[in-house]
């Protein structure tokens, strides 16, 4: 039977989180072996994810959702909802893997404005990530972070503006 097309919008956005996560390989390192991605997890942030945009979509009358909310939406269920979970004793643990969720919504906001991780200086990566994890985050704080970063990568914020 042929999927219905919001379970084809669902599985779509899925798998595209899915190879953000497999990407994650290369950044983490030998600590990705001990990392799994419950996949019974990013089906609720990605419904979640969707209830969200139908929700902007309708209250701004709207068909399309820019990139910016887009991403928004996607970190902020990604770091309320964790799901990549470590297959490991306590004491193997480290540092990048208690903050893998939040390098994974991070990476995944990024991937959907086009937007290279690489270009945000150290300080702020880790700033981003320690406020995703221990701070109350809500899309419109992560809104306008987003823009902000957008438009300084465009040029358009700093001392060559």
């Amino acid at each position: 039977m042929p999927l219905s097309s919001e379970e084809l919008r669902i599985a779509t956005r899925q798998e595209l989180l899915e190879q953000v996560f497999d990407g994650l390989k290369a950044h983490i390192g030998d600590d990705f072996d001990h990392l799994e991605l419950n996949r019974v997890v990013l089906y609720n942030v990605v419904v979640s994810y969707f209830r969200d945009v139908d929700r902007h979509k309708e209250f701004h009358q709207t068909a399309l959702v820019e990139q910016t909310k887009q991403a928004a939406f996607t970190i902020k269920w990604l770091a309320k909802l964790r799901p990549v979970q470590f297959r490991s004793s306590t004491e193997d643990v480290t540092q990048t893997m208690l903050y893998v969720n939040e390098v994974f919504a991070v990476r995944c906001g990024l991937a959907f404005m086009q937007i290279s991780p690489d270009v945000l200086p150290q300080t702020l990566y880790d700033d981003i990530l320690y406020t995703l994890r221990y701070r109350h985050i809500d899309e419109r704080m992560l809104l306008v972070w987003l823009a902000t970063l957008r438009h300084a990568t465009k040029g358009e914020i700093g001392p060559s503006a």
